[in-house]
């Protein structure tokens, strides 16, 4: 299925996806291209397609069944994805980073025990596989066991010198044992690989905090919600320490941008979850679309509209959604496209005859607009806001037509 047509397709940019190439059996170089241009273009239904045909041809392919098992867990299709990365294993068993894959999806599902003995396994091959290390660590910290966890993270980091995610789980285990100058050196780790990461700043920020240096700590809060506004907890410890340093106005205004942030991470999990129980419903991601377009992330929004589409090729909201996002960038004639396809998908979605029309009056093609506004108006004939715009339009071609 293509639902957007040639035009939707025209709207999706490389996202990237990293995969695990094998040379034995190949498969056919222009077959490979297309089906990594779908997964770039978050296009995963016709991916899925593409592989699953290929695999008929080619069953024994490693590769192969990697970008399936890739391209089912980004489609969240969680537990045929895990089949895709078992078989897989099979085929190519000394595939560590495809065993951590398959161990993070276990743990999505709650498999626990089933992940810890894939991430041994891939340890059991190669004890300095950084990225095992790491989410073994994180299966301790979920479990409460906080020494263990820092001991993984440190392996993870001895493994791996530049694992900045590894030095700030090492960072967060330590800050639960109240170890501070430990957790400060790690979150340094951290930041010594990106000095960018909003979260690592945050890490060092509280470990100031915790000691009571407001002023150190404001230095790297600050920072944080500069580096990333949505980062929650970062609005957080900075509204606590601007409140302990008596700047309480500044400390109400953070805790107000955090309790509003931690309701959209609320909502989001909440649908993260729905989604793993129903992953072909497109309400879902049009839901969490429409969060992210909430918090200004937009390529987000983009990708979740678009899977939502390619679930129900007649969601109109979805398709309205994506053209006004093409509109904010400035692209009126794709955006005016996705009007046109939402009201192909539902002719008395009202709301696309609106956003059609006003894409006509910015164009000045005014005659169109008053016929866009007229139909839309013939599915709600009470509608004031098309009522209003239709009758300005049509002062507006009048007076036209009289200057001529």
């Amino acid at each position: 299925m293509n639902a957007g047509g040639p035009l939707l397709a025209a709207l999706l940019t490389v996202a990237g996806l990293g995969w695990c190439h094998t040379s034995e059996p190949p498969a056919p170089s222009a077959q490979v291209t297309r089906i990594e241009q779908l997964m770039s273009a978050n296009r995963y239904p016709e991916a899925i397609a593409e592989l699953r045909q290929a695999l008929a041809e080619i069953p024994e392919s490693a590769g192969l069944r990697l970008r399936l098992a890739r391209a089912l867990a980004a489609d969240e299709q969680l537990s045929p994805a895990v089949d895709a990365f078992r078989h897989a294993l099979r085929l190519s068993p000394g595939d560590g980073e495809a065993r951590v894959d398959l161990a993070v999806l276990l743990t999505r599902l709650d498999r626990l025990p089933t992940a810890e003995a894939e991430l041994k396994t891939a340890l059991d091959n190669d004890p300095e596989l950084a990225s095992a290390h790491r989410i073994l660590g994180k299966l301790r910290f979920r479990e409460g066991k906080y020494d263990e966890a820092a001991g993984a993270y440190r392996r993870a980091t001895e493994a791996d010198t530049t694992f900045g995610e590894a030095w700030f789980d090492l960072g967060q285990a330590l800050m639960k044992q109240n170890e501070l100058d430990a957790a400060e050196r790690a979150f340094r780790g951290a930041i010594a690989t990106d000095s960018t990461d909003a979260r690592f700043r945050d890490g060092l920020g509280f470990v100031h905090y915790k000691r009571r240096q407001f002023d150190a700590a404001l230095v790297e809060l600050e920072s944080a919600v500069r580096l990333d506004p949505l980062y929650a907890r970062a609005h957080f410890n900075l509204g606590n320490t601007y409140l302990r340093s008596g700047r309480r106005q500044e400390g109400v205004e953070q805790l107000e941008i955090f309790r509003r942030l931690d309701d959209q991470e609320r909502r989001l999990y909440s649908l993260e979850t729905s989604i793993l129980q129903s992953p072909g419903e497109a309400g879902l991601f049009h839901n969490m679309a429409l969060i992210h377009s909430e918090r200004g992330e937009r390529e987000k929004a983009r990708r979740r509209y678009i899977q939502a589409v390619l679930r129900d090729s007649n969601f109109a909201p979805a398709y309205h959604n994506l053209g006004n996002l093409q509109l904010r960038q400035g692209r009126l004639r794709e955006a005016m496209g996705l009007f046109r396809r939402a009201l192909r998908a539902d002719s008395t979605y009202v709301i696309a005859y609106r956003s059609l029309g006003n894409s006509y009056m910015r164009l000045k093609q005014v005659s169109a607009a008053v016929e866009t506004f007229e139909h839309g108006l013939r599915h709600a004939p009470g509608n004031e806001d098309l009522q209003n715009r239709a009758r300005i339009a049509r002062e507006i071609l009048a007076d036209l037509e009289r200057a001529r």
